[in-house]
């Protein structure tokens, strides 16, 4: 299947389906087996390997990033019960951000972001001018894609999110961004700027490595980013691809929500993959609508299997069907079979292996 990704990334229609699934959330829920896949790479990527799925999600070695903070900018993290939290602590405020884990479900939720109001906006705008990007794990990408390689697969390798999907993810939340672009919009126009800023080494750092493929870890979802898109995200994004491109690398953006309003913008802007589409039962539109929005015949559409039908009440029968859909409503056209986000915990794994033998 690896031959068949690069033949995808060149632009040309390969003679076998790529299959890839993340299998990383599942495997959160069965901590037992996690200790054995996870104990090291390799054992990692043969776990992969096994149910004949293209490895390619790894993140413990994901972020291509650190964040670097001076001497007046302090952090402390901690926990009180299934409660962690992070605080940054400087000359003119604190942020404190609050996260709960689920046990239930296995993943946790922020309940409460580090910037909630105007005034710690500007601690926040004083945090990220005494901020700098240092690249990270770059150094050893190579030997690592060797490796990876012998197992039929290409270590993935994460951007900076992108400033207004750091700003909304990582640092306030879509509400309180919401209404800061209304009461602040220039203090929020600062730090998105601040944050393209930030990115220049790493970018410089990955065009010089040249991998074969880079994520933008953004977590878009139609119907958060739609309407802010060609206002704050368009043109940085099309200034990361134009770097990119120029030195040869291929790029995917993550497309995890609703689809509709955001994936016919994105194929426009220049990115060689739209990866996580999650068409339905699960998502807001079908694959034949995925094809049709696409505004470039180039632009990879990656995913079509939903998490949700690896757990009842679907059956394999219905999963059958489905990756007939997928193959019927995407043939002909540049694609990557995908779990669109995550195998879920009470996923039947197995259905990986039968996909894989299914698509060959």
């Amino acid at each position: 299947m690896l031959d068949d990704l690069y033949t995808l990334l060149a632009g040309e229609l390969p003679s076998n389906v790529v299959w890839r699934a993340d299998l990383s959330f599942w495997l959160s829920g069965h901590p037992e087996i996690a200790k054995t896949v996870c104990a090291s790479e390799e054992s990692y990527l043969e776990f992969h390997q096994s149910l004949g799925v293209m490895p390619y999600y790894y993140y413990d070695k994901f972020w291509a990033f650190d964040s670097i903070y001076d001497g007046s900018v302090r952090v402390k993290t901690g926990s009180e019960g299934f409660t962690s939290y992070r605080q940054i602590t400087t000359p003119i405020g604190e942020l404190r951000e609050e996260t709960r884990y689920l046990p239930q479900s296995f993943c946790s939720g922020i309940t409460r972001h580090f910037v909630t109001n105007e005034l710690e906006l500007d601690t926040l705008l004083y945090v990220l001018d005494h901020t700098s990007y240092a690249p990270a794990n770059i150094d050893d990408y190579s030997t690592r894609k060797q490796l990876w390689s012998k197992y039929g697969g290409i270590p993935c390798l994460g951007l900076p999110r992108s400033p207004l999907s750091s700003l909304c993810c990582e640092w306030a939340g879509i509400q309180t961004l919401s209404w800061l672009l209304i009461d602040a919009e220039d203090k929020v126009l600062a730090a998105l700027n601040r944050m393209e800023e930030l990115e220049t080494p790493i970018l410089e750092a990955i065009g010089e490595l040249a991998p074969p493929l880079v994520h933008f870890p953004d977590n878009l979802t139609s119907d958060i980013y739609t309407g802010l898109y060609d206002l704050h995200m368009a043109e940085r994004h099309r200034k990361r691809l134009s770097h990119l491109h120029s030195n040869g690398v291929a790029c995917a953006v993550h497309l995890d929500g609703s689809v509709k309003g955001m994936l016919p913008k994105l194929s426009k802007t220049g990115f060689d993959a739209v990866e996580a589409l999650t068409p339905k039962p699960a998502g807001d539109i079908t694959l034949g609508q995925m094809s049709s929005l696409s505004q470039r015949e180039e632009t990879i559409l990656w995913g079509g299997v939903p998490g949700v039908m690896f757990a009842p009440p679907f059956t394999w029968k219905d999963m059958e069907k489905h990756i007939g859909d997928v193959l019927e409503s995407w043939a002909g056209r540049r694609c990557i079979l995908g779990v669109a986000d995550q195998v879920p915990p009470d996923g039947n794994v197995e259905w990986c292996r039968k996909i894989s033998q299914l698509v060959k």
